[in-house]
């Protein structure tokens, strides 16, 4: 028999009691377990469901196998998911990849803390501070049901992480009855969608592009039989390294992040990095072109692995042909480079089709309209600049290019949105509200 947590969401009155004892007990820093609530505001055309959740300790943790710095590990007696923190980085890899949004960050220690099951006290034959202290018997840990009862809300996050969670509440779908009706006759709003910050994931973006762009001069160089500038090829390889350490918490445990290649791609994106940087700084300052051709390979990998990274978290068809995937992205600013007219056409083309498809895969969002416009606008402008070879190469045109390629990625970040049940719970309220209102 499987332990877990078993919670009946009709009997939750969002009190607020687990939340408190699971702080009290561990002393945390962060919030591990939260009540969330569907139709918080209480739209009466709506039903109201309250869920408390922290880590499901789920058989395939996502956290786990993504986690570079190998900081996460299974308790064996109690199955518990624990991070050890002395070997956290803070690089928020597992908050991507975690879809019930239990690894929370840190902001005062920079490192990730997230529920540990109170395995100390199931170890003592205690159950877990937050089933002890619900007062309407709403959230309980014991055995689950076998085979596995999936009796979950249609918004619920759902990876095949098999997580160590039952619901045992009825699928309440009767919506709300206000009583008296007309105290709320007036339309009642669904909170406003709140639109992802790409300043969240700044240092990303800039690591990412750079590494694009060295590769692709490299490549280009390679293409034309010479070396490329060494100033401005080591200089882009240096800001694009550099960035990468503004995203992690701690960046004295940087050196951790090779500790999971095996299974986690953001490891194995690491040491691509090394590799490859390795690799192109020898090749370009001693010009040996053997080594110039094996740092171009290795950057081509690189660029994969990079978009690996992305594809692990947001699995979507939109994410994976977007027009700001790092390969797709090299090849073009290459044939740029190089001058090549039909190669650059052909890929601009699938750019453009992927383009169009990752906004068809987003067409709720509100935002990015002017940026989607004045990069399409960019990539027209120098293309046709390319093609007809006026004023190309001209160094302005070269760099018009460039920024049309940045707020390209740029729109990537935009778009990227692993499933996380916030988002979720969001989306199915403003789906549901929209059918009320047609219907």
């Amino acid at each position: 028999m499987t332990n877990g947590f078993i919670f009946n969401h009709d009997k939750c009155v969002s009190c607020g009691a687990c939340m408190a004892s699971c702080i009290l007990e561990n002393r945390w820093t962060v919030t591990p377990r939260m009540v969330y609530t569907y139709n918080y505001e209480a739209i009466p055309s709506l039903p109201l469901v309250n869920i408390s959740l922290a880590c499901n300790h789920c058989k395939e943790a996502a956290c786990l196998k993504g986690c570079p710095a190998a900081s996460y590990y299974r308790e064996p007696s109690t199955g518990a998911i624990v991070i050890e923190e002395h070997k956290c980085i803070g690089c928020r890899y597992c908050q991507w990849n975690c879809p019930y949004d239990a690894p929370k960050f840190d902001l005062e220690k920079r490192i990730i803390g997230k529920c540990n099951l109170c395995y100390s006290a199931l170890l003592e034959g205690r159950l877990p501070a937050c089933a002890n202290a619900c007062p309407t018997g709403a959230l309980r840990f014991g055995e689950l049901s076998e085979p596995a009862v999936f009796n979950w809300p249609v918004w619920f996050p759902d990876k095949n992480l098999n997580p160590s969670l039952e619901f045992t509440g009825k699928q309440n779908i009767v919506p709300l009855r206000i009583i008296p009706e007309k105290m709320f006759e007036q339309e009642m709003d669904v909170p406003a969608r709140n639109e992802k910050q790409v300043t969240d994931n700044w240092s990303l973006v800039v690591f990412s592009f750079l590494t694009t762009l060295s590769v692709s001069i490299l490549i280009s160089s390679v293409i034309r039989g010479n070396f490329p500038d060494k100033t401005l090829f080591f200089l882009t390889l240096f800001l694009g390294g550099i960035s990468s350490l503004f995203h992690t918490g701690r960046v004295t445990r940087v050196w951790r992040s090779l500790s999971n290649i095996k299974s986690s791609p953001l490891s194995r994106e690491i040491a691509c990095f090394i590799i490859y940087s390795s690799l192109s700084l020898f090749a370009v300052s001693t010009e040996f072109p053997a080594f110039l051709f094996a740092s171009a390979a290795t950057g081509l990998i690189l660029l994969l692995v990079i978009d690996s990274v992305y594809i692990y978290s947001d699995r979507r068809m939109s994410i994976i042909i977007h027009s700001g995937q790092t390969f797709l992205s090299a090849l073009l600013i290459i044939s740029f480079f190089t001058g090549s007219g039909i190669p650059f056409i052909f890929i601009a083309l699938i750019k453009i089709v992927t383009s169009a498809f990752s906004l068809a895969g987003n067409k709720k969002a509100t935002t990015g309209f002017v940026i989607r416009f004045l990069r399409l606008a960019l990539l027209f402008i120098t293309g046709i600049s390319l093609i007809t070879g006026s004023i190309y190469p001209e160094t302005f045109v070269v760099i018009l290019f460039v920024i049309g390629e940045f707020l390209d990625r740029i729109i990537f970040y935009t778009d990227f949105n692993p499933l996380n049940i916030n988002t979720l719970i969001q989306n199915h309220l403003i789906s549901e509200q929209d059918e009320t209102k047609r219907g």
